[in-house]
């Protein structure tokens, strides 16, 4: 890895929505979140993702207490046919980005302010051991194939000044993988990620679980998790999913700009022209060539972005100077 550029975790997820105002009422409303900022989406962003008849709006939306883990809403016109990043999907169907995960203080009362807002779960609350760690979680499927993972840590417990009020930031995203060796080499080698946390389990126990398998089948199926991030930490980080003996679809062709869903995450980076000729000289085709837009609150930044090996949207930039 060249070390004369520096990859940060994510600060932002991007997500391209029909509507506004089912997503504001999700992170305002239950998740206590505030909005940061509204306006016109940079027509140089739209051109570099090859929309050039396109316009949007969008919302960047922030835990008020935190500084990363920010959502963008995009909405756009003209931009041709637009459907979901991931139709109809199962949680074991791979391709793209599956999921965004916020902690919570009490994961029933999260529950029960998103079933208001017709949010719904691929099971209930499941409390589970998370490679060591026990949570409760609930995965949750919302407007636009949107889905969230509200984890509510158990044990060992958070210290009282990390406990969020509502949805704390977004600090980690789960994508399901079809090859995980493919998805491991693109991530620690390419872009010179470090293991936070890596666990297999065996079968899984006949009973309810959070990827909502059936109980029945269960006992079939294994999951092999990785969480990523450029400093092997849980904050702004990746995490690789793949369930075994579940089968599932192969969904990374819709996970497509300008489909509707989770779009993409952005990761700062300083040395950008140097990450760019890593790139090159790696012979790693850019989904996005080097752009400047305008990109708020940051103003002018240099941008490019990439698809990982099963359709995963992830931009890079650069505060310009």
């Amino acid at each position: 890895m060249n070390s004369t550029f520096e990859i940060s975790g994510f600060d932002e997820a991007v997500l391209i929505v029909r509507s506004a105002e089912p997503h504001l009422a999700c992170w305002r409303d239950a998740g206590g979140w505030v909005l940061q900022h509204q306006g016109e989406v940079d027509r140089r962003l739209l051109l570099g993702w090859g929309l050039p008849q396109a316009t949007g709006r969008e919302w960047r939306l922030g835990h008020p207490g935190g500084q990363v883990g920010h959502v963008r809403l995009m909405q756009l016109d003209d931009a041709g046919p637009q459907a979901d990043m991931r139709a109809d999907d199962q949680c074991w169907d791979s391709g793209g980005i599956f999921d965004l995960n916020v902690r919570v203080r009490d994961v029933e009362a999260a529950a029960d302010a998103l079933h208001a807002l017709h949010w719904h779960g691929a099971s209930p609350p499941i409390r589970w051991d998370f490679g060591g760690r026990i949570v409760k979680e609930w995965l949750t499927r919302g407007p636009d194939n949107v889905r969230l993972a509200l984890i509510e840590r158990v044990e060992p417990p958070l210290p009282e000044a990390e406990q969020p009020v509502g949805f704390g930031p977004v600090f980690n995203s789960s994508q399901i993988v079809r090859d995980m060796d493919a998805a491991l080499h693109f991530y620690c080698e390419l872009l010179g990620f470090q293991r936070a946390v890596s666990f297999q389990t065996g079968p899984l126990p006949p009973a309810a679980n959070v990827m909502g398998l059936p109980p029945g089948l269960a006992a079939q199926a294994g999951i092999d998790l990785h969480i990523l991030h450029p400093r092997g930490v849980m904050e702004g980080s990746i995490e690789l999913v793949r369930v075994n003996g579940a089968g599932g679809l192969d969904l990374s062709d819709t996970a497509r700009l300008p489909n509707f869903g989770m779009a993409l995450l952005r990761l700062p980076v300083r040395g950008l022209s140097l990450f760019a000729g890593h790139l090159r000289r790696q012979g790693w085709p850019l989904a996005m060539p080097l752009t400047r837009v305008s990109l708020a609150p940051h103003g002018a930044v240099d941008l490019l972005a990439l698809r990982s090996p099963e359709g995963a949207w992830l931009e890079f930039y650069e505060v310009a100077v």
